[in-house]
């Protein structure tokens, strides 16, 4: 019995290694020919009968490019994962690698994509498309965790459980849209073996005033048929449009081409394919017209490329309507050794794009191109989550220059494969909440009530408030301004301002600003004022302070003042007086050279005739001269510590200004009001002084 068995087995086995071998080569036919859904069949069914590490990586590896290349993320994950664990050098590419991270990545598991990136580029260190894809798993939780303010919307009206995918505008009021689709209806009905899906048609939809949108048609005329018709692009006056169509069966293979159409009445003529110079016997499709109609972008599979699909442009000539001029590629700042397809152009002239070969999410993102003047494209920029997710999304379009329109991504939680989005940008909110602080006395800090606050913008006067009880304020900013807040109490104050620019802000935000006023003392000393040894030459860190004052006088502009300099009590009284002279003219001619006019200015020399008297703050710095000490040539000679008399010195060789009048140009006050903020100037305070915690 046992003798039968195994001559039973022994003629059983070679039976299953015939039949899995004829599943392989028959899974192969369809895999060499790119008729994915078919070969994938194949493949699993000879899964239970292999036996060989090689032939297990092997068909995995293929299994997994089948669902890499039908958008099955998840399954393409699993089948190159269990071919890497079964990876035979020179049975499988190492490139299996790169197409299982890329998967992980698709399905956002970025920490295990970041793994086997690196193992690949140990292998490939050269390969562009795993340092992107590392780089950009690096990069992605953080914008998933910031996202953009977009919101993304799935447009059930336009979806089915089948493809619908590629919106484009197909009249110049925004009110008719055509969109690509497999959906039951469609006259290609038969299956795409690449896709795995129905062969698609293009539909039309339109909207009435209310804003809705009627059930979706095929568009009338002779555009579609049963082969792919698949992404499209309208003329802006809706006459003309360009399309791609792909004739392929499990005995036809050619590469896909771009059609050309012309309405006649309420129906679009019958469809000429479009001859593109050099790309005779080439993948061509995705077509997508410039605003001015005269420049047909697309893209296409070229050996002259950078890889994959690239993007490329070319001029209309002639007066057929579908000749064009030699084709230019669009470069390396666009197109990579991935895909980039579906090129849109919006109303501005702005291109937008897809790619799986750029630092993305994962599968195809979306990217806007950056142009100069001369419309050079100059570099992209990723529109990232949630415009794009880790699956893949393309074919953008704006209405008008509005921030909504249009996408198509099949992303999970849509209705189907490839569904239809809808995206719009609220309004960005800038909120300004400001407090009003009196800080004459910088240990008794109040709050001001009814301080006058003026908001300019560049533009002029934005608005006009006062300071509540508690000194506070608010206000709604614009975006992409710059600003200046001042805030007024009395002639008895000084006036003080901050400035700040909106430019830049990408999501709500809430500016806090507290505007410091203090009564106008007699005299006021101007901190870290140096010249230079024995000369009236300012130092170079003498600006600081010389600037605030420049502020000062800027947000006060009924002020004269005096600058008032003064040395220590060493050299001759005559040198002294004529040197602290030079020194505030230095100071004055400072001023005047950033704009303060000379007629409100005085310099004053008072060599060593006014020794400093130790005021509170002075105490605090120097807590070993006690308040009200005159630092004269008596209380000096007397220090016995050489270090203490160098610091008494120093202190008294100072520069000051004192206020002369509050009255200067006020029949001028209003006009002053209505000053024009350039460009954000810096910060500072109303009194130029020192003390604790940068206060004023």
């Amino acid at each position: 019995m046992k003798r039968i068995v195994f001559l039973t087995l022994v003629l059983i086995s070679p039976i299953f290694m015939i039949g899995q071998k004829a599943l392989i080569e028959k899974g192969d036919g369809y895999y060499n020919t790119y008729m994915f859904d078919l070969a994938k069949d194949y493949y699993e069914k000879s899964l239970g009968s292999i036996t060989t590490q090689a032939d297990k990586a092997l068909v995995n590896y293929k299994l997994g490019y089948c669902y890499k290349m039908l958008g099955n993320s998840d399954k393409a994950e699993m089948y190159f994962g269990v071919a890497v664990k079964n990876y035979v050098k020179g049975v499988i590419k190492p490139d299996v690698l790169l197409f299982y991270a890329d998967a992980l990545k698709m399905n956002g598991k970025y920490e295990d994509a970041i793994d086997i990136y690196k193992q690949y580029l140990q292998v490939s260190p050269q390969d562009h498309r795993a340092s992107s894809g590392l780089e950009a798993c690096k990069l992605v939780p953080k914008w998933i965790n910031r996202p953009t303010r977009y919101k993304v919307v799935n447009v059930s009206k336009f979806n089915t459980l089948q493809l619908d995918f590629s919106p484009v505008w197909a009249s110049k009021d925004y009110r008719s849209l055509y969109f690509t689709s497999s959906r039951e209806g469609s006259m290609g009905s038969r299956d795409n073996y690449k896709s795995g899906q129905k062969f698609t048609d293009i539909f039309e939809v339109t909207q009435d005033r209310k804003g809705n949108w009627s059930e979706p048609i095929p568009l009338a005329g002779g555009v579609n048929t049963e082969d792919d018709e698949g992404a499209s692009t309208v003329s802006m006056k809706g006459a003309e449009m360009f399309f791609t169509r792909c004739k392929a069966g499990k005995k036809i293979d050619e590469p896909c081409k771009i059609f050309y159409t012309n309405k006649k009445g309420n129906a679009w003529g019958e469809a000429v394919q479009v001859s593109i110079i050099g790309f005779e016997n080439y993948e061509v499709g995705y077509p997508a017209l410039s605003k001015d109609d005269k420049i047909l972008y697309f893209s296409a599979e070229a050996p002259a490329g950078y890889g994959g699909m690239d993007l490329y442009k070319a001029e209309r000539i002639g007066n057929s309507g579908y000749e064009f001029g030699k084709p230019i590629n669009l470069g390396d700042i666009v197109n990579t050794l991935g895909d980039e397809v579906f090129p849109t152009v919006r109303s501005n002239g702005t291109l937008y794009f897809s790619s799986d070969g750029h630092k993305g999410m994962g599968g195809l993102d979306i990217y806007k191109t950056i142009m100069d003047d001369k419309g050079t494209i100059t570099g992209i920029e990723n529109m990232k989550y949630p415009i794009n997710s880790s699956f893949d999304d393309f074919g953008i379009i704006f209405d008008g220059d509005q921030e909504i329109g249009y996408l198509s991504s099949n992303r999970k939680g849509g209705k189907g494969s490839d569904d239809i989005y809808s995206f719009s940008l609220p309004p960005l909110v800038i909120n300004l909440n400001g407090l009003v602080r009196d800080t004459t006395d910088i240990d008794n800090i109040k709050l001001i009530k009814d301080a006058k606050i003026t908001i300019l913008n560049d533009a002029g006067v934005a608005g006009e408030l006062v300071s509540s009880a508690t000194g506070g304020f608010t206000y709604k900013l614009e975006q992409d301004q710059n600003y200046k807040i001042k805030a007024e109490v009395s002639k008895d104050y000084f006036s003080n301002s901050i400035t700040f620019s909106t430019f830049k802000i990408e999501y709500d935000t809430v500016i806090n600003i507290v505007i410091n006023l203090a009564k106008i003392p007699k005299i006021i000393t101007l901190p870290n004022i140096e010249y230079e040894y024995d000369k009236a030459e300012l130092r170079p860190e003498s600006t600081v302070a010389l600037d605030g004052l420049v502020k000062t006088m800027e947000d006060n502009p009924n002020l004269t003042i005096e600058l008032r300099a003064h040395t220590d009590f060493r050299g001759r009284d005559e040198y002294n007086m004529e040197l602290s002279l030079a020194r505030a003219k230095s100071c004055v001619d400072y001023l005047i050279g950033k704009g303060v006019k000379a007629d409100r200015l005085t310099a004053k020399g008072l060599g060593e005739s006014e020794p400093k008297v130790i005021d509170k703050e002075l105490n605090k710095a120097f807590p070993y001269f006690s308040i009200s000490t005159v630092l004269d040539e008596a209380y000096i000679t007397n220090l016995k510590d050489t270090k203490k008399k160098e610091e008494a010195h120093q202190i008294n060789r100072r520069t000051e200004f004192s206020v002369l009048s509050t009255d200067y140009g006020s029949e001028d006050k209003e006009a002053a009001q209505k000053e024009v903020v350039n460009k954000p100037k810096q910060q500072g305070s109303a009194i130029i002084k020192e003390t604790k915690n940068g206060e004023f």
